[in-house]
């Protein structure tokens, strides 16, 4: 009981440091700019970044996947504004192959992390996410087509359904793919409104972000009348 107890601190004090990471990277650059003589503007910043990708294009894409590996142990960038950056970063096929690979990191990681966990972890997110105990009873049915839904209609956080889909030992391809797949509206969506980023009137700016909101109203339609049919069902099966 000691050593469990003894391991999950140690998972805790090492998540808290992955979380603090960011955070810790801002700061560091802050001073090391501020110590060279002050912030530059940000139309500065902007445009050495934009310039550096056409000369380093292969090192920025690995920088890019280093945030989206960071961002599944931290809240401090959302998913849609690394996708939106590959947009502005890259011409769109390798923007979206980036985006692609960086949610696969996002979502692996935690999903190794609840993986390696003990099985108190799915309790306790059970008592703090009460959505995760709909998961239970509609896994039954297909987990790959479960790792596809619920990441399209985006009810939870991602990195909680990561940690409870790892933690109750989903297999991990149903798990990576389905996920990938349930977030490929939000990567294309996205790099779309990155790479237009500078002119809003644009009809693909606009319509782009109509239709990730079409796309996430539909699908959170769709899982109301889904979980309504199937979902009672195998809570009877269950009981």
């Amino acid at each position: 009981m000691t050593e469990v107890k003894k391991e999950s601190l140690a998972l805790r004090l090492w998540r808290l440091f992955l979380r603090a990471l960011p955070l810790m990277g801002l700061l560091s650059l802050g001073l090391w700019l501020w110590l060279r003589g002050g912030m530059p503007d940000a139309k500065a910043i902007k445009d050495a970044v934009l310039s550096y990708a056409d000369a380093k294009p292969l090192l920025v894409a690995l920088f890019m996947i280093l945030l989206f590996a960071l961002k599944s142990v931290s809240l401090m960038f959302p998913i849609l504004a690394l996708m939106a950056a590959c947009g502005m970063l890259f011409p769109l096929p390798a923007a979206i192959l980036v985006a692609t690979l960086g949610t696969a990191v996002t979502l692996t990681i935690p999903y190794f992390i609840g993986r390696g966990a003990g099985p108190d972890m799915t309790v306790k997110l059970q008592q703090k996410y009460v959505r995760l105990r709909e998961l239970r009873a509609l896994r039954r049915r297909n987990e790959f087509f479960l790792a596809f839904l619920i990441r399209i209609i985006g009810i939870l956080p991602c990195d909680v359904v990561s940690l409870y889909l790892g933690n109750t030992r989903m297999p991990f391809w149903k798990f990576l793919i389905g996920g990938v797949l349930g977030f490929m509206a939000d990567v294309l969506t996205a790099t779309v409104v990155g790479m237009k980023a500078e002119d809003r009137s644009s009809p693909w700016f606009w319509g782009a972000i109509a239709v990730n909101l079409l796309v996430a109203g539909g699908s959170t339609l769709f899982y109301y009348f889904y979980r309504k049919r199937h979902g009672s069902e195998e809570e009877e099966k269950a009981e």
